[in-house]
């Protein structure tokens, strides 16, 4: 088995790409966003591209919080280790 680098190394993991979550929770939230849009653009129809231009800016807004998120939980983590590592706690 690979270790997590060299997996990282070979491109075999890429975080970006993580599948979404599964969980009924998620699903029912999407569903209910996906019709909310359609009963909105039905109300309006006029709107419709301006629903989208919303949409394209939430989606950037959430990819570059993610980004942020990952970078920081990264970040944290590799600070923990290497807190753990360092400490010798005989002494």
């Amino acid at each position: 088995m690979k270790s997590i680098i060299e997996q990282f190394y070979y491109g075999e993991l890429n975080p970006c790409e993580m599948p979404v979550p599964t969980t009924k929770k998620y699903k029912e939230t999407l569903a209910l966003l996906a019709q909310t849009e359609d009963e909105f653009v039905k109300r309006f129809p006029e709107t419709k591209n301006s629903l989208t231009e919303l949409k394209d800016l939430m989606h950037t807004i959430s990819a570059l919080e993610s980004l942020n998120d990952f970078s920081r939980g990264f970040r944290f983590g590799a600070k923990f280790m290497l807190d753990v590592l360092g400490k010798d706690e005989s002494k």
